[in-house]
């Protein structure tokens, strides 16, 4: 894949748009905490009541980095590009945004 394609957020798994109040199904809340927004995770599209919807969640950064880590962290150990000394794009990205440097 070309580094360019890979953006971090779109990897991030989010909660269920039908599960989500208004708030943090707008975009202006943080998609998992419910405080104020502040990054974007990319657009999505889900069923809602039947009804195919795109939404666009967002995040606050504590939150952003918080699920980038876990995400990271489950990552290297099942992909079969990843090893110790050489990690693919995907999991690259999400260091980024994890770990912040």
């Amino acid at each position: 894949m070309h580094p360019g394609f890979v953006r971090a957020p779109e990897l991030l798994p989010v909660p269920k748009a039908a599960d989500l109040p208004a708030g943090r199904l707008s975009g202006k809340r943080c998609v998992w905490c419910g405080k104020a927004a502040t990054d974007d995770l990319s657009a999505r599209v889900s069923v809602v009541k039947g009804e195919l919807l795109r939404w666009e969640p967002r995040s606050c950064l504590p939150c952003l980095r918080r699920e980038a880590k876990r995400v990271y962290n489950t990552h290297i150990t099942v992909c079969a590009r990843c090893t110790h000394r050489d990690y693919c794009l995907d999991s690259k990205a999400l260091f980024e945004l994890g770990f912040p440097q």
